[in-house]
């Protein structure tokens, strides 16, 4: 559970960069992963799921679109969670109530919640949104963010127990081989060749010996477009 309960509480996620100029969606991508709410939270609907854990943003937007306050009613239910106020989903989800967001500026909260209310995506961001949440779910799974960081936390006081994705993709972006290399590395682990990142808590990566070679490549390209 321990990968669970840091990405809710939006310490484990840091920002991710998609490349390419930003739409006022893809920034929405940026805020929403750098504070974990794709844990609970989907662009829009997910094929097979009857019942998700939380609202999409996509209903959340129709939902509300003709709503005068609905902006600043969305904003504070983002920021103080939902445990003590109405439950506008109730039957429609599988969570109780929306914890707060208590890592959430209000600058953050507000800019989050007009772009959802203003939602416009193509096919084209669409199909980076899922790929996005599909392997953030595969991360998740495979227990990636026990230790690593989607993106690195600057900040001296802070030692990280292994290497952030966006450093690994920035260290090894000029290796034409690299999403095969890492995934070798994420499947049989760093400990015969020794610690690599001195700035790192742990001395080598463990094996993933349940991680299917297939999904390991995944997870490596997807880790290479990080930035």
């Amino acid at each position: 559970m321990l990968p669970i309960v840091r990405m809710m509480s939006g310490v484990c996620l840091s920002l991710v960069m998609i490349s390419g100029p930003l739409s006022a969606s893809e920034s929405l991508i940026e805020l929403a992963t750098h504070n974990g709410c794709f844990l609970c939270h989907s662009i829009d609907s997910r094929n097979g799921e009857d019942k998700p854990l939380a609202p999409t943003y996509r209903a959340i937007a129709e939902r509300y679109a003709e709503r005068k306050d609905a902006f600043d009613y969305l904003t504070n239910r983002v920021l103080h969670g939902t445990a003590y106020s109405e439950q506008n989903w109730a039957g429609r989800i599988s969570m109780r109530f929306m914890p707060p967001n208590v890592a959430l500026d209000r600058n953050d909260a507000a800019a989050m919640v007009e772009m959802i209310l203003k939602l416009d995506t193509t096919v084209e961001i669409d199909d980076r949104f899922r790929r996005h949440e599909v392997m953030m779910t595969m991360a998740t799974i495979s227990g990636c963010f026990a230790c690593h960081q989607v993106n690195a936390l600057h900040d001296s006081r802070y030692m990280p127990l292994a290497p952030a994705f966006d450093a690994i993709a920035e260290r090894y972006r000029s290796q034409p081989k690299a999403p095969e290399f890492l995934s070798h590395r994420i499947i049989d682990g760093t400990r015969s060749i020794g610690k690599q990142w001195p700035d790192t808590n742990m001395d080598f990566m463990p094996p993933n010996v349940a991680l299917a070679p297939a999904r390991a490549r995944e997870l490596a390209e997807w880790i290479m477009t990080i930035r």
